[in-house]
């Protein structure tokens, strides 16, 4: 799927029209294909359906889902929210249902009767405003959309929810959340930034018949990860393979009160098949790791006498590196002097592909000029915050251009950068920024990261390049933290879970390839 601004999405609908596609089959098609979607989602036959339409295209959609809804004995109410369409087309759309069934309300001159028909409504569509809406909602539309968040009906955005900004994701407070978007040929900018998606329930997009050729163009930008790109880059065993054949992982995490995120991040790497995972920890909490964990082999750093790690271990840690496939450095680490000692050694001696997690990437802020020479192949995986520390950047400008920001990091460090949190994105130099879908609040706890980090890591080791382990560690990750919503719900579910819900999808896949 691609992921569009308006002017993207404007500029090739008109190169669909130069090719003969009309707008009024555009139109047609739109509300076709909507339609479609919700008969398939809800049982809208015998129910009160109320769309809500604005006066241009996206008011002329909601009309032609209003016909077809009808002709699935829906009962059918139309608002007309912003007057008459000043749309020629939309007009067109509006007088094909003026002598039908249809029930047609303009919410300027019959408020009160626009009021009780929402308070009536089975399912609420809104074609308000679409991709063209900016700044605030009319005060009128404001009162209005409050009465219908005041009803349990679920409610249905077309192209997006009315009051959000197609390109930014800026909404309105008083912005109609939807419980499904469906969206037109492509993804939106403003649809996968948190605020924007915090707006759209399930977001679905559709197409209306515009040749996939004419996205071509816009194709380098930024686009969604789905299970198809993770199954080209799922690796299938071999009936004669070992446990060398899978790779040797060296994790360096762990410190002492945080021994959980070590623990986790090699869990979940051992989950994903690598064939041999090396825990560096220190001595005094092996047997922390060890009872919790017997599959790995454990490395043995030496400590001060105050608890930290000492420098000595930096040789030990070379030579584990250079017998490993890749390394994981940072889950539950610490920020000691020893530490940081020892992270920068590692970053400065390290020729397998490295993971830099929580701690790591704290410590490495502190010396982003260093980070910019690192020889491995390198992937940050930072949180809004860590990205912070990482940019100079604030939170709130960071949350506000996430891609943009994820793909400035890594022109300028050369490393892969998976920016986590809603709609998490995966930034390379010279590659098209991808944006994750799966996911879900329930994964917002602690732990989660550590989880990733060992998968994308688990999957570098066995041989997959930096990015395509990056892919397919993120959109599983996801998948599998639903997964584990689905049957614990949010609130319950633990990092834990998400591990445990893998083998499912490996199944799938394995059975797939």
């Amino acid at each position: 799927m691609y992921v569009l601004t308006s002017a993207q999405m404007q500029a090739v609908e008109k190169a669909a029209k130069r090719e003969g596609l009309e707008e009024l089959r555009l139109m047609e098609n739109a509300g076709s294909a909507a339609a479609r979607l919700i008969r398939s989602t809800y049982d809208v036959s015998g129910k009160s359906v109320v769309l809500l339409c604005g006066k241009g295209n996206n008011g002329g959609d909601g009309f032609v889902i209003a016909r077809k809804l009808m002709d699935e004995e829906a009962k059918v109410s139309v608002i007309l929210a912003c007057g008459l369409p000043t749309s020629e087309n939309a007009l067109e759309m509006l007088s094909r249902i003026s002598n039908s069934e249809v029930e047609i309300i303009r919410l300027d001159t019959e408020p009160y009767v626009a009021a009780s028909c929402i308070r009536n409504a089975a399912i609420i569509v809104d074609a308000v405003y679409g991709i063209g809406f900016r700044g605030l909602l009319p005060d009128h539309i404001r009162s209005f959309f409050n009465i219908v968040k005041s009803c349990s009906a679920p409610v249905v955005a077309i192209d997006l929810p009315s009051g959000v900004n197609a390109d930014t994701g800026e909404a309105d407070p008083d912005t109609l959340k939807a419980d499904l978007t469906i969206t037109f040929t492509a993804n939106k900018t403003g649809l996968v930034t948190p605020s924007g998606a915090a707006m759209c329930g399930n977001l679905q997009v559709v197409s209306i018949g515009i040749d996939e050729r004419l996205l071509k163009p816009y194709s380098t930008d930024k686009t969604e990860i789905n299970m198809d790109m993770v199954e080209s880059r799922f690796i299938k065993r071999q009936a004669d393979s070992n446990k060398g054949s899978f790779g040797r992982l060296l994790t360096f995490c762990g410190s002492r009160g945080m021994m959980g995120a070590a623990v986790l991040s090699a869990r979940a790497a051992l989950r994903c098949g690598t064939g041999l995972v090396v825990m560096a920890v220190p001595s005094s909490l092996y047997p922390v790791a060890a009872s919790d964990l017997c599959e790995p082999v454990f490395c043995l750093l030496d400590e001060t006498r105050h608890g930290d790690f000492a420098i000595t271990s930096r040789g030990v840690l070379r030579q584990q590196a250079r017998l490993s496939d890749a390394m994981l450095i940072g889950c539950g680490l610490g920020q000691s002097g020893g530490a940081a000692s020892l992270v920068m050694d590692c970053l400065e001696n390290t020729e397998c592909p490295i993971v830099l997690d929580a701690d790591g990437i704290n410590i490495a802020a502190k010396h982003i000029n260093k980070l910019k020479t690192v020889r491995a192949p390198l992937v940050l995986t930072p949180h809004p915050g860590e990205m912070s520390r990482l940019t100079g950047l604030d939170i709130s400008e960071i949350q506000a251009n996430r891609m943009d920001t994820a793909r400035g990091l890594a022109e300028e460090t050369g490393a892969v950068v998976v920016l986590k949190g809603h709609k998490t994105v995966i930034a390379a130099p010279g590659e098209q920024t991808l944006v994750n879908t799966t996911g879900n609040p329930g994964m917002a706890t602690g732990g989660s990261g550590d989880v990733l980090a060992g998968m994308i890591a688990a999957f570098i080791a066995q041989g997959m390049k930096p990015r395509d382990a990056a892919v397919c560690g993120v959109y599983l990750h996801g998948l599998a933290g639903d997964k584990a919503a689905e049957r614990l719900s949010q609130h319950f579910m633990l990092p834990s879970d998400i591990i445990d819900e893998l083998s499912g999808l490996f199944l799938i896949l394995e059975n797939r390839s």
